[in-house]
Formats: structure tokens, sequence, C-alpha cells
């Protein structure tokens, strides 16, 4: 059975990410004063690019902690039962799939007998 896992980052990980990114930003804008005070301009072209990133970054994390949307699927196997939602296959259509992969030849009579005994087995 596949199994959907939704992957979302929780409340205090955003909150403390844009902590993080905006004592950067700080960092960064008080660099930069620094820099152009001293007039290096390869510097300040450096911690301008570094604001950007952090700018793009508290971006991101605001609209995460705004939507709360998920950040990645994951699909899994799984040998669990099926939850209340879905319903397991029933024995006709396992029966049927079997001997359909031993009439194409992908099962040997002993693997045949002995998953169609596994089904059996199984409550009706």
């Amino acid at each position: 059975m596949t199994q959907k896992i939704n992957v979302r980052p929780n409340r205090p990980s955003l909150v403390m990410g844009l902590v993080v990114t905006s004592a950067f930003l700080i960092f960064g804008i008080v660099f930069m004063i620094v820099l152009a005070k001293e007039r290096s301009w390869v510097g300040v072209g450096f911690i301008a690019f570094w604001i950007l990133i952090i700018l793009v970054l508290i971006g991101y994390l605001v609209y995460m902690l705004a939507t709360r949307r998920t950040v990645a699927d994951i699909e899994t196997e799984t040998d669990a039962p099926p939850s209340a939602g879905e319903s397991a296959p029933d024995f006709d259509a396992k029966l049927r799939k079997l001997e359909a992969l031993k009439k194409d030849g992908l099962l040997t009579d002993e693997e045949y007998q002995a998953k169609r005994a596994e089904i059996m087995k199984k409550e009706w």
C-alpha cells in the first residue's frame, strides 16, 4: 500500500528562521555602510548580493508562515493495513491478478499455489 506524507515546517522553526535571517540582514546593512565609507566597491557589491539573498529567504519564510503549504509530498510503501478511507482490494481481484500472472508465465506452479493459499487464509 502506498501512503502519502506531506512535509511542512512547524511554526517555531519558521519563526526562528525569520529571527536568524533578520539578524543576517541587519549585519549586512551595517557592514555595507562600513564598506561604503571605506569605498570598497567590491565588498559593497558582495554585501548587496548577500542582502538580496537574505531578502529572498525572508520572503520565502514569511510566505511559508502565512500559507502553511507543504514543502514536499513523499510517497512510501508500507505493510500497514489500509486506513478508514481506503478499502483493501477484494479477494476476487487478487485471485484474478494472480491467475493472470501464472497464465503469462511470470509465476511457477509452486509460487502460484503458495500465494493463492496465502490469499485464501486472509479473512474474507
